[in-house]
């Protein structure tokens, strides 16, 4: 599967073009498919200037490099801004340095066959829709560049609708399996799911820092892995990547169409970035928190002046350790004392689920539905009830298990369907407290489940990986 689409680059100018007689430059043919990202600029960097990957990046008026003098002989590559966005050849690995001597009035013709991080081929699962915004974004205020993802709705480009953003963390594992480092999302198949009732919305994915990591994701120091600089990343995330967002895409900008959503530590700083501003994000999906991290958080809480219009979705598995449940149920406590309503608040814990990106993927469109970004839910005045009737049970190599809840008033009717073809697998009534395996489930897919009991009706969307 090619992982993305040409977008708006191919750099193939004529030599006729070059101006400035006893110059030298350089232009620069970019193969079809395989520039994709869109705000990404090109960038000489050689060991004239350091091998800095920024460098050299200044187009004359018919987009061509010039060349500043030099002697011997310069070795050199083509960027595009930073060194995981450095070209290959045509299978993704690496090249040897460019060379070339100077020579005046002279141009030289040089050909990009690929770009290491997004390398075309069949292992990459992104989806058309995804695209990467910059690979060099400056992540202020670390004076550091990083790479932003962007899932834009198929319809994006069909309409002139605007749509709700979810800012998510560790953007590597959102939505391509080949750049991942611990496993998929498979955001943007669920986003491919929902999109069929329009309740789409746009996903901007922050790759993290690697070795930053810890400290970008934690907003207090711990004693033994230190950290601590997570106010100015969730600084970044409002002064800079939220305006440039709105600035250059049909966006609905206000907190109640604006989200955010992580797990572990980006569950930490998701709930963190919520609560020192909850006039920016309305919607916060909190994926097996690492509230461990420090207590320090706590005061934050308490000083937090609750939005009403905030909803908070708490996931995770009830052994992923000791302290995981009991630290989620601490917080949501913090946050009742704060004066967020129980109707604010979702929390699910899953007896199978594992501090795992599987895990993560399959209760990821669940938590979307609930948190809508759409406001679907307060404009038609229904009610998004705070408990689970019935829960899917399921991993990668199991076929999914429902367990009914045993409070569920009396005997219900469970209807099972494929989300992609539309059609009904089962129907059947089942009663409260049962168990049931679905056998027929057996393929990967988009599934649902719809629990019907009188007027109660609840659906669950899930999806086999394998």
């Amino acid at each position: 599967m090619t992982l993305f689409k040409n977008i708006y680059i191919l750099m193939f100018i004529s030599s006729c073009c070059v101006a400035g007689y006893g110059q030298m430059y350089i232009k620069i043919h970019v193969k079809p498919n395989t520039f994709s990202a869109i705000f990404d600029t090109l960038h000489i960097p050689s060991n004239n200037n350091n091998w800095d990957p920024g460098a050299f990046s200044k187009f004359n008026e018919s987009n061509i490099y010039e060349i500043p003098k030099f002697s011997d002989i310069m070795e050199y590559k083509v960027t595009r801004g930073t060194w995981n966005a450095v070209e290959g050849n045509a299978t993704g690995k690496d090249i040897s340095n460019r060379t070339l001597t100077y020579k005046e009035a002279d141009t030289v013709l040089i050909e990009v066959e690929t770009w290491k991080d997004i390398y075309s081929s069949s292992s990459h699962t992104a989806k058309k829709e995804v695209k990467i915004l910059k690979s060099d974004f400056p992540l202020t205020p670390f004076n550091k560049k990083r790479r932003i993802w962007i899932y834009l709705p198929e319809r994006y480009g069909a309409d002139d609708d605007k749509f709700p953003v979810l800012y998510m963390h560790d953007g590597q594992n959102l939505f391509d399996r080949a750049l991942s480092f611990a496993g998929e999302w498979q955001v943007d198949e669920a986003m491919s799911v929902i999109s069929k009732d329009n309740l789409d919305c746009i996903v901007v994915g922050i790759d993290n820092g690697g070795t930053d990591r810890i400290d970008e994701y934690t907003p207090y120091k711990n004693p033994k892995y230190n950290g601590g600089k997570g106010e100015d990343y969730t600084e970044f995330l409002v002064k800079t990547l939220k305006p440039f967002i709105d600035q250059h895409f049909r966006t609905l900008p206000e907190p109640e169409h604006t989200g955010i959503a992580g797990s572990s530590l980006g569950g930490l700083i998701s709930f963190y970035s919520a609560i020192k501003y909850p006039n920016i994000f309305g919607k916060v999906g909190v994926f097996s928190p690492s509230f461990w991290y420090s207590d320090s958080l706590i005061a934050d809480v308490k000083a937090y002046v609750a939005n009403p219009n905030q909803k908070f979705y708490f996931v995770a598995g009830q052994n992923e350790d000791e302290d995981m449940v009991p630290d989620i149920e601490k917080y949501i406590n913090l946050l009742n004392n704060a004066g967020v309503t129980n109707s604010q608040i979702y929390k699910l814990i899953k007896q199978d689920g594992q501090h795992s990106e599987w895990f993560w993927a399959r209760e990821f469109p669940a938590a979307f539905n609930w948190l809508d970004l759409w406001g679907i839910t307060s404009k038609s005045n229904k009610i998004n009830a705070p408990i689970n009737y019935f829960s899917v049970l399921q991993s990668p190599s199991q076929i999914p298990i429902i367990i009914i809840n045993s409070n569920l008033p009396g005997k219900s009717t469970l209807i099972i369907s494929n989300l992609s073809t539309g059609k009904m697998i089962s129907q059947q009534n089942v009663m409260p407290g049962d168990t049931i395996q679905f056998e027929r489930i057996n393929r990967a897919g988009a599934y649902s489940a719809t629990l019907q009991y009188q007027d109660l009706k609840q659906t669950i969307k899930f999806v086999k990986l394998n």
